[in-house]
């Protein structure tokens, strides 16, 4: 069990009885029990956040729960735009997620010259970019296929720009480029007609439903190195942060699930259920994408098998165990699906 779960006894008795019951945030309530990787110092905060009690049903969990992120987690983003250096005692910029970091964590380790890939929706982006969602298709597009040469790349960029600066700075979830390669083509043209749809399968991004949303889902796919990074400073000379995620650094997601102790990273819960590999997910500070980064567009069409997420995180939690060397991992929070 993780330390979340001594933080306070009526709150562990609140989690008991979401944990047990089949509606929604259950495996939420699981992941508040389960996560091992939270440290000490960041179990206080939440429960210094007024987060940690016996609430009353689930809307006010949630409720306190995104309050406590934006006070410790989500930071606003200063008139400056999003900043290439943060130092880690600095509150104001730093989320809490950086500031206090498990021992052990990859956090100097780090090669700069790995890339990661990062999914954005991209009516979100257009939302807040303030371009219609046709003109900025049809500017990722372009940029996709021909890259700097591409007419639009100076109007995609300066929309990209528009959207950082509305963003605030919280942690981004993101996975390996090796762990996903396999998906694309030499180009775009060469692609797999379905590599959106195996995209949000394999990094476990449930929200992206077009079975619940009412239609596809457009998407923008940027693959960027870790060198690109804001630079955490007061923790060496050219540290990049990258952490395991934690329950505490995000939204509620059922299709979540913490790491065991001692994992390096986080891993992605696969909705197709096929567990073929590792799929390994980090959290890094926001990172302002430009047109340089983008590296696909498409479009997510299959619905997601959300009704079989007790049956995949079961799959999910044995791959876990196997590879993490942790035998009894989930065993008094997951039993009912192993």
């Amino acid at each position: 069990m993780g330390p979340l779960s001594t933080t306070d006894s009526g709150f562990r008795a609140f989690l008991d009885r979401i944990s047990a019951d089949p509606a929604q945030y259950r495996m939420a309530a699981r992941n508040f029990l389960l996560d091992e990787g939270i440290a000490p110092a960041r179990c206080d905060s939440y429960r210094d956040s007024g987060a940690a009690v016996d609430h009353a049903d689930r809307p006010a969990w949630c409720a306190q729960h995104g309050k406590y992120l934006k006070q410790r987690v989500f930071r606003p983003t200063p008139d400056t735009g999003l900043p290439t250096e943060i130092d880690a005692a600095d509150e104001d910029l730093c989320p809490e997620t950086f500031r206090l970091v498990v021992p052990g964590s990859p956090f100097a380790s780090s090669d700069k010259a790995l890339h990661l890939v990062r999914t954005e929706e991209l009516s979100f982006v257009a939302r807040l970019s303030g371009v219609p969602p046709n003109r900025l298709k049809d500017l990722a597009r372009d940029v996709a296929q021909r890259g700097t040469a591409a007419g639009g790349f100076a109007a995609l960029d300066s929309a990209l720009r528009t959207w950082a600066k509305q963003i605030d700075l919280r942690p981004t979830f993101a996975a390996f480029w090796e762990d996903l390669s396999d998906l694309f083509g030499a180009v775009p043209g060469a692609d797999p007609d379905d590599w959106a749809d195996r995209l949000r399968d394999r990094l476990g991004l449930a929200h992206l439903d077009p079975g619940a949303r009412g239609g596809p889902i457009d998407v923008l796919v940027f693959r960027y190195a870790i060198g690109s990074l804001a630079r955490i400073l007061s923790r060496g000379a050219d540290v990049r942060a990258l952490v395991t995620p934690t329950v505490l650094d995000g939204t509620f997601s059922d299709a979540f699930c913490p790491a065991p102790l001692g994992a390096m990273t986080g891993h992605t819960l696969d909705l197709s259920g096929a567990c073929e590999g590792p799929r390994r997910e980090v959290l890094h500070p926001t990172l302002a994408f430009g047109a340089r980064h983008l590296w696909r567009i498409g479009t997510v069409n299959a619905s997601a098998d959300l009704a079989s997420l007790g049956t995949l995180r079961g799959l999910h939690l044995v791959w876990l165990r196997e590879q993490c060397g942790s035998a009894d991992y989930a065993a008094d929070t997951d039993g009912d699906l192993l």
